[in-house]
């Protein structure tokens, strides 16, 4: 079995992560490569740094000048990767179980038919800063439903590249959708394929910690970002956001307009709260649906 471990980055650090990573394969009876593309950052004191990861064994750096988008690095990685196995880690990753690679390792090789293999992710239970509290709260309620147990309701859902496994001739057939260049939902597409292809599908409780969390006005952008997103991709997503469905109950009862009405009236005052330390998800949600009814 060879595994590959695929991770994109921009403007981040992931040494630490990759030598986390490369220590504990390196204890587990299996070939593997681990290879970091960056998707063309800004930040050269960042870039400098990640050059170092090519100093650890079997892992590269990529350098990429272009910025191509979140869907087309992870295609382009896949393009690179050797392996029967590609593991899609988040460069925010931080590899917190010293059995990460173990019980990944023994998922693989149990996998039967199995072509996917979902890992998940948490969150740290102590808010890190107010300044991050929007975030924090929204992914510390979604953790609530992350178990693998809780995935398995919903298999094809529940994907996030976060911490993906997917067998090579997987990859070969799906790709991610290169039309998602913004923040959002290349994720949830990706889910969508796989369920049309009949590509099966395992969760496993064998998360990863996010720590890229973005202070509220950040992810009040990045929100925004993936709502463009969704309404340019139309059709093939919006049934499969719940936040899209609800954009369609709208349309249908021809009061879109009044969202959009509503949303631009009491926009500042949505912002007002989602900006201070105790936002309500509620008004997240609010913020949402209303910014996407604005779209045209």
């Amino acid at each position: 079995m060879t595994l590959s471990v695929l991770i994109p980055t921009y403007d981040c650090k992931c040494y630490t992560l990759v030598a986390e990573l490369q220590q504990q394969l390196e204890a587990e009876d299996c070939n593997y490569e681990i290879i970091v593309a960056d998707d063309g950052s800004r930040d050269q004191v960042t870039v400098i740094a990640n050059l170092h990861i090519n100093e650890l064994p079997h892992c590269r750096f990529i350098r990429r000048t272009t910025n191509t988008g979140r869907a087309a690095i992870k295609n382009y990685l896949a393009k690179e990767a050797q392996g029967q196995w590609l593991l899609y880690i988040d460069s925010d990753a931080k590899v917190d179980n010293p059995h990460y690679a173990q019980q990944l390792i023994n998922a693989i090789r149990n996998a039967g038919q199995t072509q996917v293999i979902s890992g998940g992710l948490h969150h740290a239970d102590t808010l890190p800063s107010p300044t991050v509290s929007l975030r924090h709260r929204y992914e510390k309620a979604a953790d609530r439903h992350r178990s693998a147990a809780e995935r398995s309701k919903q298999p094809y859902q529940h994907i996030t590249p976060f911490n993906l496994c997917v067998r090579q001739d997987v990859m070969q057939s799906v790709t991610f959708d290169e039309q998602c260049k913004e923040y959002g939902y290349e994720d949830t597409l990706f889910g969508v394929t796989l369920q049309q292809k009949g590509i099966t599908i395992t969760h496993i409780d064998n998360p990863l910690l996010h720590t890229g969390l973005e202070t509220n006005a950040q992810f009040i952008a990045k929100t925004e970002a993936a709502m463009r997103t969704l309404h340019s991709l139309g059709n093939k997503m919006l049934p499969h956001s719940h936040v899209g469905q609800a954009v369609i109950i709208l349309q249908h009862w021809h009061i879109k307009w009044l969202a959009a009405l509503l949303f631009r009236i009491f926009r500042p005052l949505m912002r007002h709260n989602l900006l201070g330390k105790k936002p309500n998800l509620t008004v997240f949600a609010m913020y949402k649906l209303g910014y996407l009814s604005t779209l045209s």
